[in-house]
Order: C-alpha cells, then sequence, then structure tokens
C-alpha cells in the first residue's frame, strides 16, 4: 500500500502518458522523468506503467527557477506536441492520489481561458483498504472508457456525490495547478 501521494494518467492521440510525479521544496507536484508511454489498447500495460509511478512515489525535487519552464517539458517532447496549448486542446487527464484514509480518482476537465481544472463532480472516493491494484484497475477502465458506467442520476457509483461507505471520507484535496503547465524534465 503506498503512502499519501498524487499520480497522473494523461491520455493523447491513443498513447497513456504515466509520468513520475515529483513534489517540490515549495510544495505543488510536477511531472518529471521517466515517463513511461503506452499505446492505449493495451490496457493491461496501462495499469502496469501506474503501479510502476506509484511504486517510484512522489521525489522531492528543488522549485524549479522560472528559465526551467522554458525549456520544453519531456510531455510534450514524448508526445511530438508542438506546443503546451496543442497538447493540452486533445489530451485527457486523471488524477490518482491518496490522502487521509482514502485513495481519489479524479478526471480533470478543459478550461475555457487554457489548461485544466479537476471535474471533482465526476470524482471518486474509494477507501484505502481496497487493493491497490483494483483502484488503477477502475482509474485505467474509466479513462479508457471501457467501465465506469453513470448512475440513473449521472454520477458514477461510488463517486464522491453517491458515497454509500462506512467509512467517512474527506473530499478531496483543493486544485493543483493544471497538470500540463507544471511539466519539467
Amino acid at each position: 500500500m503506498p503512502n499519501d501521494g498524487f499520480w497522473l494518467l494523461i491520455l493523447h492521440k491513443g498513447q497513456a502518458f504515466v509520468p513520475t510525479t515529483a513534489k517540490t521544496e515549495a510544495g505543488f507536484y510536477l511531472s518529471i522523468e521517466p515517463i513511461d508511454v503506452i499505446d492505449t489498447s493495451d490496457e493491461r500495460k496501462v495499469e502496469e506503467a501506474l503501479l510502476r509511478a506509484i511504486g517510484r512515489g512522489n521525489p522531492a525535487v528543488p522549485t524549479p527557477s522560472r528559465a526551467d519552464y522554458s525549456r520544453k517539458p519531456a510531455l510534450l517532447r514524448l508526445a511530438k506536441a508542438k506546443s503546451r496549448a496543442s497538447f493540452e486542446r486533445v489530451a485527457k487527464s486523471w488524477k490518482l492520489s491518496k490522502r487521509q484514509g482514502a485513495y481519489f480518482i479524479v478526471p480533470y476537465r478543459h478550461r475555457e481561458d487554457s489548461g485544466a481544472e479537476e471535474d471533482t463532480e465526476r470524482g471518486e472516493a474509494i477507501p484505502a483498504d481496497v487493493p491497490l491494484e483494483e483502484v488503477v484497475h477502475r482509474l485505467v477502465r474509466r479513462a479508457l472508457g471501457t467501465g465506469g458506467s453513470r448512475g440513473t442520476d449521472g454520477t458514477f457509483p461510488g463517486s464522491l456525490s453517491f458515497l454509500t461507505s462506512n467509512e467517512p471520507l474527506t473530499p478531496p484535496p483543493p486544485p493543483l495547478n493544471p497538470p500540463h503547465s507544471l511539466q519539467n524534465t
């Protein structure tokens, strides 16, 4: 069972990108290498990549300087994206976090101005005693559209607005900066 943490799954043009998610000295998260790139048609390999990223944890890294952001992030290079904006228009991102005795699966939605923000209405809280492999399987199935059908009220069973667990679960943490704007190598 992993410690508390934060991990990403990013889908872009038939590929799944699973970066190592580091935590800066300033306290925010950013994606660093290694980044696994997997064809989205292989659900099992996407799950394995997520489990590897979780196994790497959230390594501590120095807070990037302004000059560090002028370089093209590794994720954009691997995706062969011309710009961050072109990547973000097509990409679909999902967050898996573990905090305060629960896992949280939360998709991101595109913002009108640019970037992405957490779509907590479609988020899902899962008690931490559920095996990690089951949590990762659930995330991958939802992200790839192979599972996680909606209930009659429009929510996903087990979603944050449809909790049935006897365990008191806390809501997900407040939104972080968009995942794609924090890429760094």
